[in-house]
């Protein structure tokens, strides 16, 4: 449902976050030593590294979070990568063997390279838009509440610690969230003036754009052909398990995860090649930001790239204990970095939050064809995608030095059949426990190599067609053709692509998106969480209530989205119940005694609550509103003070 932002504040909006996407890990990157594609494709996760850490760091200080100490903060670990990068060259700590690069791009390769990435990234706005029918919409899946409301928090107190965000929930001591999303979103909220939905929406268009850039440099970093490149960019824009499908289901940062975990590739493959100073520097801030951006993309990452140094100590091209033991300086460096999450990671882990797993039992045939039809949560399957797929692993050969990319889908395609099929065997439980045993995590996983082995088998389709083209006596007979038939067969694969998926599947990308927010065909008939109305109605609480002041609401309807839309502390900030505050359980269960119990009214008291905000949808079909909270209209010590068709507000007499 959308809120009061017009276009223009919403295309700056999405224009602030490219920005603050690109210059402070640009700084850190080149102060890293990094240029090319490797800084175009780590700059976003520099940026998520810093910020992510900026926030708990500057909160064990005791400085606010926001966008003065924000840039301070990066312009010191910019400082820092530079000063370390020229104390190192000038001590002689620096590799002379200079960086791999493979084959020389021609100026035109490269700008073919960067249109691919700019036409994924177009995709990824017509998707993303398509789906949310309004630049402002709400997402309405389980999680964004928790997202929304974290970001707003942020930006209002300049606490970036992290467990304040959650005490919107979990009051009075919050819980432990990485939350470098939602540092990111504060700034991006600051900057741009934009609304919480905006800001959310801002943050999630550039999302299969950010995906294209990190598998086009970590394709340039193993020398790859700029065929290969821009195909992967192409196929990043188009796939649904890739960029999307987490998205789809309110994954926010988790979806933000997948998208970076290619450059862990990058900053492996620079570090084994060329062990120093610099490549080791850029190595831990590689690690650092992708535990910052979630913390499964690290385990992902991990298990992603093992592949590629199986391959390596295969092939002799290095010894593994000696690999393994220079990494270690960079994982103790890491540690250092990411203390406070580390920290806050294990103190989790001990508490009494409950972990449910998903326990899933599909037929591993069903399994088999998600993964080679690159969907799950539509209908019909990506065939044209399945196509270059089965092309990719036909020629996997000619992958050379990536040829690990095929063992990494193995892998992780392994994984998702076990989780997808046998979700409920304790073994696998506990494996998959990084991605809550949840297979729709698991398939945007091993979506990412799947991806790659599709664009590869386009390339060489566009190889193949090149090869064919210029053996063609009539192309011979003429100088300039065979030169530019290589541009010519990619241009028209491209083409023949976009005609056969329908626009590179945009549709059906935005079909399965606009899951997130209700907007699809599977949510007809079924009950929006937070609709026009109830958005009405916490603006409208916004002005009714008081400093300080807390509003009891239903936990399951859309009023938990009340701080992010109006910035007033609802008792229930998120859907979740698990570990609720006791007052919080008390009220829902008890409130219709508040002139009886004295129970009642005591929680009111503690939590200074004034007003009632009760919604009308659910984010679980067929659940009836909390029993402490129904049948309020005539009780003696409420007074109805608004209304609309969707949500009421009641202030307390007291």
């Amino acid at each position: 449902m959308p809120t009061p932002d017009t276009f223009w504040t919403s295309l700056s909006t999405i224009s602030v976050y490219l920005i603050v996407l690109a210059v402070p890990g640009g700084l850190i990157g080149i102060g890293a030593g990094l240029r090319g594609w490797a800084l175009a494709g780590l700059a976003p996760l520099f940026t998520y590294l810093s910020l992510g850490s900026a926030g708990p760091w500057l909160s064990m200080v005791g400085l606010p979070y926001n966008t003065a100490t924000a840039a301070a903060f990066s312009l010191l670990l910019a400082g820092i990568a530079f000063g370390v990068r020229a104390l190192a060259r000038s001590r002689g700590w620096v590799s002379q063997v200079p960086v791999p690069r493979g084959p020389t791009w021609s100026k035109r390769a490269h700008a073919a390279v960067i249109g691919c990435v700019l036409l994924a990234t177009g995709l990824s706005m017509v998707v993303v838009l398509s789906a949310a029918d309004d630049a402002s919409s709400v997402f309405q899946r389980w999680d964004t509440v928790y997202h929304a409301n974290g970001i707003r928090y942020i930006a209002e107190t300049g606490d970036g610690s992290l467990v304040g965000m959650s005490t919107i929930n979990w009051y009075p001591d919050g819980s432990f969230y990485p939350n470098a999303y939602h540092l990111v979103g504060a700034l991006v909220y600051s900057i741009s003036g934009a609304s919480i939905p905006a800001a959310l929406n801002g943050i999630t268009v550039p999302i299969a754009g950010i995906f294209a850039l990190a598998l086009v440099a970590a394709i340039r970093q193993f020398g790859g052909r700029a065929a290969f490149a821009g195909s992967a960019a192409i196929v990043a824009g188009a796939a649904t398990t890739g960029a999307y499908e987490s998205v789809s289901s309110g994954l926010l940062p988790f979806a933000l995860g997948i998208v970076l975990t290619p450059l862990a590739a990058v900053a492996l493959q620079r570090f084994l090649t060329r062990p120093d100073v610099e490549s080791g520097m850029v190595f831990t801030f590689t690690i650092v930001g992708l535990l910052l951006a979630h913390s499964s993309a690290l385990f992902g990452a991990i298990l992603f790239t093992a592949p590629l140094l199986l391959q390596r100590w295969f092939r002799r091209e290095g010894v593994w204990w000696r690999d393994l033991l220079r990494m270690v300086p960079a994982g103790l460096a890491a540690l250092v970095l990411a203390a406070p999450q580390i920290l806050g990671a294990i103190a989790f882990t001990s508490s009494s939050y409950p972990y449910i797993p998903w326990a899933s039992d599909i037929p591993v045939s069903s399994a088999l064809a998600q993964l080679l039809t690159f969907r799950q949560v539509l209908q019909e399957p990506q065939m044209v995608l399945c196509v270059l797929l089965v092309a990719g692993i036909l020629t996997a050969r000619a992958l050379g030095s990536m040829r690990w990319v095929a063992f990494s889908a193995l892998l992780l395609s392994g994984m998702f059949v076990l989780v997808a099929c046998y979700g409920a065997l304790p073994w696998v439980i506990s494996f998959s426990r990084p991605w809550w045993n949840d297979r729709y995590r698991l398939m945007s996983l091993a979506a990412i190599p799947l991806c790659l082995l599709a664009a590869h088998g386009l390339a060489e389709l566009q190889r193949l067609l090149a090869k064919v083209a210029a053996g063609w006596d009539w192309v011979k007979a003429r100088p300039r053709l065979p030169a530019r038939i290589g541009v010519a067969s990619a241009v028209l694969l491209v083409s023949v692509l976009a005609v056969g998926t329908n626009g590179f599947y945009t549709t059906a990308n935005a079909t399965a998106v606009a899951y997130a927010y209700h907007n699809g065909p599977e949510s007809v008939g079924r009950p929006v969480p937070v609709t026009d109305f109830e958005v009405d109605a916490m603006r409208e609480m916004g002005r009714l209530a008081e400093p300080g002041e807390m509003v009891l609401n239903d936990r399951l309807d859309g009023t938990a989205w009340l701080f992010a839309i109006s910035g007033v502390r609802p008792v229930a900030g998120h859907y979740d119940p698990g570990v609720a505050p006791p007052d919080a359980t008390y009220l829902s269960n008890h409130f219709r005694e508040y002139d009886t119990n004295p129970e009642v009214r005591a929680a009111v008291e503690r939590l200074n609550v004034r007003h009632v905000l009760l919604g009308s949808g659910s984010i679980k079909v067929d659940v009836l509103r909390a029993p402490g909270l129904r049948d309020l209209d005539g009780l003696p010590f409420l007074e109805k003070v608004y209304s609309n068709p969707d949500a009421m507000i009641y202030r307390i007499l007291r």
